[in-house]
């Protein structure tokens, strides 16, 4: 077996390439070995050397990423025709049983089902159904806070991090299922979680030999090096506990008259009204409500801690918004998510956290269905193609000092609304590209600005006492 795979690599090696982008210099046979995605400055520095795409080799298999904005509007929007696929992973999507989720499903016709549901209940005017719940979670987190304010309190830990009893794990449970963690009797917020973490592993370019050389998923478990096949057998169990536990809770409830309203409870009474829609099939329904409370809580939870580390490392943030939390709402009444409009500084620092600290500096891979000519360069059919997120977010030419976290840069000149300088995007690039767009853009935005009026308007944010620095700890997750 290994000779075989010897083989096919000397193969594929010799085998003539149309003119690639370039990029780092790729080990004989063996290429760029694996994808080393926690090195994010070295991708902007290579984004800076090579260009606007440049190329990988990982394990035989052609990697490309987009390292600006120009380019990956015109190769995931204006291209969007050969570039909405997703890379055919046999771990994650065969063995693992990924491959039919909303974000990884490559079949266009369950993907234009998938983005019907999302659009109905995630729309602007849907999400703001969810304005209430999702203020009154981030009221209770703000007073957990103040109830034990040292940085290393519980509640603060629960408040940035995704744990059980989180209240970002409460909104995202109650938005998807209608029940929060004190009802979450099977323990699905530690098992997503953990899942989240191993996706993140699943999905990572060059991680596993099956993505390589698919034959070997036929290997007997007991044959040295097939060790894949227990983690998936093991991964799969997880997948779909955490797919059908929770739904199965809210289809007993849907039927006894008793269930909350959710996503999940919403579109399954929908289905009642629709019996023979295909559209509102129970299968597209479980995978879509799992989807949403797991990205949902991860993209959040992550940008949160975010957040808090910028309002610590750049006080003069804390002290505009403040400012105009007292001009504005003064302390009769506390701000909610309605008041976006009429307090826009506060409103600037969800786009400009999302791009000083983005949660996925890496988009979920695209595939490409046919070769596409690119400034001189043939980006082959069947190449994974990667929009760099962190590069992009760093691009002085659109972000003048980037590593600032300034939110000015997101309003107009007199100060009074948003302005978007992100190649007229609506959404910021971390929420992804083309028609694979996050759906649930809104709701994640709603939410983090939900958590910075009630933090600011609450409390202050500072160093933790006899502190001198600030550590950030970059951990991978599974939306990258």
């Amino acid at each position: 077996m290994l000779g075989c795979l010897v083989g096919v690599l000397l193969y594929r090696h010799r085998w003539p390439r149309p003119s690639l982008p370039p990029g780092p210099n790729p080990i004989p046979l063996l290429g760029n070995l694996r994808f080393p995605i926690e090195r994010l400055d070295n991708f902007t520095d290579w984004a800076g050397t090579y260009g606007p795409v440049m190329t990988f080799r990982v394990l035989g298999k052609t990697v490309i990423v987009v390292n600006t904005q120009a380019a990956a509007f015109e190769l995931f929007e204006k291209r969007s025709t050969g570039t909405s696929g997703r890379p055919f992973l046999v771990m994650a999507h065969e063995l693992v049983g990924h491959g039919d989720s909303p974000s990884q499903t490559s079949d266009p016709a369950r993907h234009k089902l998938y983005r019907r549901l999302f659009t109905s209940a995630l729309s602007p005017r849907a999400v703001q159904g969810y304005w209430g719940l999702q203020i009154r979670e981030m009221r209770k987190a703000t007073l957990d806070m103040l109830a034990a304010p040292s940085s290393s309190s519980t509640a603060l830990r629960r408040f940035v991090h995704f744990e059980r009893n989180s209240e970002m794990a409460d909104t995202c449970l109650l938005i998807a299922y209608g029940y929060n963690v004190e009802q979450d009797e099977d323990g699905l917020v530690d098992k997503i979680d953990e899942f989240m973490y191993i996706l993140n592993i699943l999905l990572r370019p060059g991680e596993w030999i099956t993505d390589a050389e698919p034959l070997v998923k036929y290997l007997p478990e007991w044959f040295p090096g097939a060790g894949f096949k227990r983690l998936a057998y093991r991964w799969n169990s997880y997948l779909k506990e955490i797919r059908e536990v929770p739904f199965e809770r809210v289809k007993r409830d849907v039927v006894a008259g008793r269930a909350k309203p959710s996503f999940c409870s919403s579109l399954l009474e929908e289905q009642s009204l629709h019996p023979h829609d295909v559209g509102y099939s129970e299968d597209l329904i479980l995978r879509s409500a799992g989807g949403i409370y797991s990205a949902a809580s991860d993209t959040t939870s992550s940008a949160l801690r975010s957040l808090l580390a910028g309002l610590v490392l750049f006080p003069e943030v804390q002290e505009k918004a403040q400012a105009e939390l007292d001009r504005v709402i003064g302390r009769d009444r506390a701000p909610g998510i309605e008041d976006r409009d009429i307090l826009p500084y506060c409103a600037a620092i969800v786009p400009e956290l999302l791009r000083w600290q983005p949660p996925t500096p890496f988009a979920l891979p695209h595939v490409l269905a046919q070769d596409e000519e690119f400034q001189g360069h043939v980006l082959p059919k069947n190449a994974t193609i990667l929009g760099n997120v962190w590069a992009m977010s760093r691009d002085p030419s659109i972000y003048p000092m980037p590593d600032q976290f300034r939110p000015e840069r997101y309003l107009a000149v007199d100060e009074k609304e948003l302005h978007m300088p992100d190649m007229g995007r609506t959404v910021p690039v971390t929420f992804g590209f083309g028609r694979r767009v996050c759906p649930g853009s809104y709701l994640a935005e709603a939410t983090l600005f939900g958590a910075i009026v009630s933090i600011l308007w609450t409390c202050t944010v500072s160093r933790p006492l006899q502190s001198e620095y600030i550590n950030i700890e970059y951990r991978t997750t599974g939306v990258q």
